[in-house]
């Protein structure tokens, strides 16, 4: 059965914030990040913690906002809490695999066409400890799609 969940990516490759969205005909979630370098990083890291179980919940934080997402894994439902300082709160619940996979392809598009405009992979002589998407992001991305395959 296909999934009915969409995700478009979109990195500012200079400002390095970036948006994810990832809807169905029910709800719309947009999970802004800052510092991408830093939090696509962990954030893969923490949905494959999530996925096989070494966490049952993360905090997302959106660097540069007091506002942050809570990801709850609860069986096969993982539920978003889009938390806004000073006050008010959104719930999202999706299912779990249909979520993941629906994020990986997202991600694969986005990685796709940052590989087509010339973006991917780094030159090599290019600093790329704060580039959006840099080696360790790459690697963390290609270590969560490794783990959705198993």
């Amino acid at each position: 059965m296909e999934s009915t969940l969409n995700c478009s990516v979109t990195i500012d490759l200079d400002g390095e914030d970036g948006e994810i969205i990832i809807s169905n005909k029910k709800q719309t979630l947009i999970i802004s990040i800052g510092l991408s370098a830093i939090t696509l990083r962990n954030f893969f890291s923490d949905l494959s913690d999530l996925y096989t179980y070494k966490k049952t919940k993360f905090k997302l934080e959106h660097y540069g906002s007091a506002d942050y997402y809570l990801f709850v894994r609860d069986s096969n439902v993982i539920r978003i809490e889009e938390v806004r300082k000073p006050g008010g709160r959104d719930i999202y619940k999706f299912n779990l695999m249909d979520f993941l996979l629906t994020f990986e392809k997202g991600f694969q598009r986005f990685f796709a066409k940052l590989k087509k405009d010339g973006g991917l992979p780094l030159d090599d002589g290019m600093d790329d400890f704060m580039y959006p998407v840099n080696k360790d992001v790459t690697d963390s991305f290609n270590s969560f799609s490794k783990k959705l395959k198993k």
